[in-house]
């Protein structure tokens, strides 16, 4: 859990705009902190420097977009926020141990066929324009199989401010795949639609998920089955709707039908949604 207000708003910050590098100097500004502390405070709560941190999920990022877009290996470069083509495959080659056209060609070729179950799911698949989401977040790292916890500790912080969960509507926003990015560093947003709460001084941060075409998939279950929603919409309905993901958006999200942070194992109501290629980048 990344619970210390600074840090947390810096984070953001470095986030927010994938194709700008951030300098180091504004970063620090950002929080009222020198360069050399902000440094300093930086690695002592994320165990790495900011400009680590951001070369690491820019280039995790571009993975993504190698591997789910066709976009030219330059667009994915200059998306990542590197000026040349050169630095980008050099980057990209340290990460991940091979060019990006070798990446590309290579996970690409790791599609799997999809299963009958994932076929009857089909029919519930939608695409539609959704709507502009302000939210407060809090940011997680960890596997897949600790997002409940995460809820869990998220709804302790809610109480500890004073908000009363029966009134707040939730969303988890994930950015990584599994496929490239380590266990232990995958990011996740457990969240809540701003109900006009001011996050000065606390690990809240504003997260803007913009308006733009998204597919969604409606499910009711165990949390783990999160999985089964997201390898439908990759396997069974990607392949046959003539459309793209967009991994260099805002991130895919879960909207909550039911409290996310009721007791691990209880059914969950959620809808999964992900942006598509033509979505709006901002």
């Amino acid at each position: 859990m990344l619970d210390h207000p600074r840090i947390a708003k810096a984070v953001r910050l470095l986030e927010r705009n994938p194709s700008t590098l951030v300098r180091l100097k504004d970063a620090a500004a950002h929080i009222n902190l020198s360069p050399f502390h902000f440094q300093r405070l930086f690695q002592e709560v994320m165990g790495e420097s900011p400009s680590g941190y951001l070369r690491r999920v820019l280039l995790s990022r571009a993975a993504m977009n190698l591997q789910m877009s066709d976009e030219s290996v330059l667009q994915v470069a200059l998306n990542a926020g590197y000026a040349s083509h050169e630095a980008f495959i050099r980057a990209f080659q340290r990460q991940f141990g091979e060019v990006p056209s070798q990446y590309r060609l290579r996970s690409q070729g790791l599609t799997l066929p999809a299963l009958e179950e994932d076929l009857q799911r089909l029919p519930r698949v939608q695409v539609a324009q959704e709507p502009h989401l302000p939210l407060l977040a809090m940011r997680f790292h960890g596997p897949q199989h600790r997002i409940e916890a995460h809820w869990q500790a998220f709804a302790d912080y809610l109480r500890g401010l004073g908000l009363d969960l029966s009134t707040l509507q939730a969303f988890g926003v994930f950015y990584d795949s599994p496929l490239i990015t380590p266990a232990e560093l995958m990011r996740y947003d457990c969240a809540i639609l701003d109900p006009g709460f001011e996050p000065s001084g606390t690990a809240l941060t504003r997260l803007d998920l913009h308006a733009g075409r998204y597919v969604s998939l409606k499910h009711e279950g165990p949390y783990w089955q999160v999985l089964l929603v997201l390898r439908t919409l990759a396997l069974a309905w990607l392949p046959q709707s003539g459309e793209m993901f967009a991994p260099a958006a805002n991130g895919g999200y879960e909207q909550y039908l039911s409290p996310p942070w009721e007791a691990p194992g209880s059914v969950r109501r959620f809808r999964v949604v992900l942006p598509l290629h033509d979505f709006a980048q901002r």
